[in-house]
């Protein structure tokens, strides 16, 4: 296991939080445990009860299509929250698994309406974590509709070194990437077979190396021009919002 990654920290990348804030997320990882690599947290059809926090470990959403195939939709890391795009449906309609074993919490669904209820600067910071989710599914669309291969996995590689990096420190010569070739081409709708050759023709190029569980990245930079990379899908400001949210808090104190 790595170090664990509450929800705290999490929101605390968008917004300053006061200690009763903390509280309040605190309260929210009340129950946590240990899930083993492969657990399902939902399947599609579920009713929506219960949303998770990723404490530790690796997760993915996804769907299977009428033909069989699987298409990956999320990639969780630590510290993100596991139902959020669908809190509002009453049914779910992606599963969830563990890609990896990690720490998770579960809490009723209900909860946040308590939350956004109780505090509207963690309210702003549930839209700012729905928004990047969402940041994050309109780029990796974009780079598979418009992007070759090669590039759509430089690009999604990158993008996962750097949120990483947001959450725990993280050299690029051992990026935790326990992300297997056959989910790989399931996160890009591409066949393992390709995403194979893919990645010796990037080893052979000195561009990456991926290993069973980690990828060796020797040049950032390089791999920034070869992923075509633009980041500001990946920042966490929120200029303007925070200035107003601090002008509320000093009028309520």
């Amino acid at each position: 296991m790595g170090t664990v990654n509450g929800l705290g920290a999490s929101m605390g990348r968008y917004i300053e939080l006061e200690s009763s804030e903390r509280r309040l997320l605190e309260g929210l990882e009340r129950h946590p445990y240990r899930a083993v690599r492969g657990e399902r947290l939902w399947t599609s059809g579920d009713p929506v009860q219960d949303l998770f926090i990723l404490q530790d470990g690796w997760a993915c959403t996804f769907r299977d299509t009428r033909d069989g195939e699987r298409q990956i939709i999320e990639l969780l890391l630590p510290g993100d929250i596991l139902g959020l795009r669908e809190f509002t449906l009453p049914r779910h309609v992606s599963e969830a698994r563990l890609i990896t074993s990690g720490i998770v919490c579960g809490f009723p669904h209900h909860e946040i309406v308590d939350l956004v209820m109780a505090s509207p600067p963690l309210a702003i910071a549930l839209f700012a974590a729905i928004s990047r989710q969402e940041a994050l599914l309109t780029e990796r669309m974009m780079v598979t509709l418009h992007r070759s291969a090669r590039i759509q996995v430089c690009h999604f590689v990158l993008e996962t070194f750097l949120r990483l990096r947001k959450v725990r420190g993280v050299a690029p010569e051992s990026m935790p990437f326990p992300i297997s070739q056959q989910l790989l081409g399931q996160i890009l709708g591409q066949s393992s077979v390709h995403i194979n050759r893919i990645l010796m023709a990037l080893e052979r190029d000195g561009v990456m190396k991926k290993h069973r569980d980690y990828v060796a990245i020797p040049d950032t930079q390089r791999l920034y021009d070869e992923a075509e990379f633009e980041d500001g899908y990946l920042s966490d400001r929120m200029d303007g919002l925070l200035e107003r949210l601090e002008a509320l808090r000093g009028d309520s104190r």
